[in-house]
């Protein structure tokens, strides 16, 4: 990516992830495509700026890094984007800190104003005549007017907290909002953003409701073909994880590298444990787990314990201090890449379900027990039966 002499300044952090991006969207075409960004601004001399493209199929992950120093009022970066529109972060350093904001960059011209913030905003400034721009504000604007007006706080210790029954108004009205951008690419972006905020079946139901809407072209792109897979497929995970429900077979290898099946149970009363070594309320969760299983592994309970993360040593090392002697496994693959996890429509972990001898799902903590504090019932109900 090349970047031309003069530079500029921008980014901040907007709210926090409805914000996220602001772009221009042009007809859909396969390959990549070239883009250029004009940036403009009158307070960010000798900044240092930090500008990174996102796949939007990996919105954590970047594909393109750059950084320069803004000099002159304006900078122009050339690069290419393997999308529409792409994602992208531009930060400014300054004072020790990092001030970031997402949007987007389209392919062909992009023109954006930025601001450091002043008086009591925290946010960069940013203006941009682009479409997508306007479509991110559009959707911004309904969070903004709905928390304005909600008679509740909204913010604890200056962090902003959405109660659930306004987070579902809001979401009603961007995904009624969105329905009228059946073409644009930023509206498929804003979407995939709003899609991954939760793992609730009925959610991604109102997810694919709008997205049907949308043109035939946003459909058959890639991230529109992705927006509908991961959405069809969270429904049916989980639906088919519900209690009541056998639970699917599954085949994976364990702590030693011997493959290892929950169809070896059969008959026998099990725990399946979703969990990570990273994972805090999973550290908080496990004496109590382990407390169970003490309990109750002589009376034949069984605990099948899923490490989701690609970090084997970590992962055998944790195994050897907490001394964890019941089933370890792992498919040795990246947090969000479990397969067997989804297929039980685990999206967020510590989760657990437990399975009766006859193969049925009789508890899964996702769906009333977060906090496992009744598991133990069940437990009890299984073993006597």
């Amino acid at each position: 990516m090349a970047i031309h002499a003069e530079t500029t300044h921008i980014t901040m952090m907007k709210k926090l992830f409805l914000t996220l991006f602001s772009g221009l969207c042009f007809a859909i075409v396969s390959g990549q495509s070239n883009f250029t960004l004009t940036i403009n601004s009158q307070t960010l001399e000798g900044k240092k700026i930090y500008l990174n493209i996102f796949d939007n199929h990996n919105i954590f992950i970047p594909i393109q890094i750059d950084s320069f120093v803004f000099e002159g009022g304006s900078a122009i970066v050339n690069g290419r984007v393997n999308q529409p529109s792409n994602i992208a972060t531009f930060s400014v350093s300054g004072n020790s800190k990092l001030i970031a904001t997402r949007l987007i960059v389209d392919s062909g011209k992009n023109i954006i104003n930025v601001e450091l913030p002043d008086g009591q905003s925290k946010l960069l400034k940013i203006k941009s005549d682009t479409k997508g721009n306007q479509i991110f504000n559009k959707m911004d604007n309904i969070l903004d007017d709905k928390v304005d007006h909600y008679s509740k706080p909204a913010r604890v210790n200056g962090i902003l907290k959405i109660p659930e029954d306004l987070m579902a108004q809001i979401t009603k009205e961007q995904l009624k909002q969105l329905e009228t951008y059946p073409d644009d690419y930023a509206g498929l972006i804003y979407l995939y953003l709003l899609s991954r905020s939760s793992s609730n079946p009925d959610y991604s139901k109102n997810i694919l409701n709008t997205f049907a809407r949308f043109g035939d072209t946003l459909k058959h792109s890639a991230l529109g073909k992705q927006v509908y897979t991961e959405n069809t497929d969270l429904i049916t995970h989980k639906n088919a994880s519900r209690t009541g429900n056998k639970a699917s077979i599954f085949h994976v290898n364990d702590i030693n590298n011997k493959p290892f099946s929950n169809s070896s149970l059969a008959g026998q009363n099990y725990m399946i444990v979703f969990s990570a070594t990273w994972c805090g309320p999973c550290q908080q969760e496990l004496p109590r787990l382990k407390e169970l299983y003490r309990i109750y592994k002589n009376r034949g309970l069984k605990v099948v314990y899923f490490n989701n993360d690609d970090n084997v040593s970590r992962w055998k090392e944790h195994v050897s201090v907490h001394q964890l002697d019941w089933i370890n496994v792992s498919e040795r693959l990246k947090p969000s890449q479990s397969k067997i996890q989804k297929s039980f429509g685990v999206y967020s972990i510590p989760t657990c379900l437990l399975v009766n001898k006859r193969g049925v799902i009789i508890y899964n903590s996702d769906e009333t027990d977060v906090g496992i504090e009744h598991i133990e019932n069940y437990i009890k109900s299984a073993i006597c039966r």
